[in-house]
Order: structure tokens, then sequence, then C-alpha cells
């Protein structure tokens, strides 16, 4: 009955997975989960097999698997802040960097405030305040929400500029007001 295209379910596929793992058969799990994605691709599928190939220290071949994820599924934020963040802790900011870009020009996205957080919490961390600016207006000119603002002006705070807050309010309760 199983393998199936139609009926069949993340777990036992990740369990059979597991199963080889602790066989010591990497080979085998990865053919197990590589035909898994080829019949019946699924959120849960995808994130093990990445997971495995990070525990294995196997950069590469998550690069693969996320290409194939976000082909699969171009609108999923988490998988593009996931690859992004997996890219950043491989010292790849630059590789990073694109992604981001990448993911926020998408025109369907499952969860864009949690990638655009994402993308600007980056670049907070990479200590590039200038781009976080940037970031923020590009939001600001894609949607004009409260908490938007809100965030922005902490940032600026933050930041140690007072007076740039202080405009980053007056100018939310200005547009918002409207």
């Amino acid at each position: 009955v199983i393998p199936h295209e139609k009926f069949t379910f993340a777990k036992i596929w990740v369990m059979f997975a597991h199963f080889e793992v602790r066989r010591k058969d990497i080979a085998a799990a990865r053919r197990i989960l590589g035909q898994a994605i080829g019949r019946c691709p699924k959120d849960r599928i995808f994130q093990q097999y990445i997971q495995l190939e990070l525990y294995l220290v196997n950069v590469d071949r998550c690069r693969t698997l996320y290409g194939k994820y976000l082909e699969w599924a171009p609108h999923n934020c988490l998988a593009w802040t996931r690859y992004a963040q997996m890219e950043a802790k491989a010292q790849e900011v630059e590789r990073a960097r694109a992604l981001f870009e990448l993911a926020v020009n998408q025109q369907l996205l499952d969860m864009p405030e949690l990638l655009w957080k994402s993308y600007i919490d980056f670049e907070i961390s990479q200590k590039e305040t200038h781009k976080a600016r940037i970031l923020f207006e590009r939001l600001l000119e894609r949607t004009a929400h409260v908490k938007v603002f809100i965030s922005f002006a902490q940032f600026e705070a933050t930041a140690g500029d007072l007076e740039a807050a202080r405009g980053v309010f007056d100018r939310g309760y200005k547009t918002l007001r409207e």
C-alpha cells in the first residue's frame, strides 16, 4: 500500500529514513527521502531531509534541497527564511542577502511579515543599520501598517537617533490618519 502517490503521509517516510539512519545506512535514508520528495513532496519531508543533511554538515546538499523545496513551494516564507539563515550561519552573507532579496520580490507569499522581519533582523545582526533603514522604507512603500511604523521607530530609537524615531512616529500618525 505504501509508498503511494495519493495515499501517503510524511511521517511514514520520515520514520523509515530514521530507521535507516539508526542502522547507519545514510545512503538508504537519502534514497528514501529522495523518493518521498519525488512521489509526494510535503513540507515535513523537505524539512527532515534538510535537517539530516545539516546534521551531516553537507551544506551543498542542503542548498540543492532548498532549491527543490522552493521550486515546489515558492510561497513558503519559512523555507526562504531558513535557507537564508543557513547561508548566514555558513558565513555566506552575500548569498543570504541575495536569497532574502529574491524572497521579498516574490508575488505571492504566505507570511510576508515574517520574511521582512527576518530580513531586517539579519541586516541589524550584520551591523548594517543603513540597509535596515532602506528595508523599513521599502516595507512602508508596500504597506502602511501601524506595526511597521512602530518597529521602525523603535529601531531608530535603539540606534540612538531619537529625532529620526520621532519623525517616523509623526509620519506614521499622518499616514494612518488619512
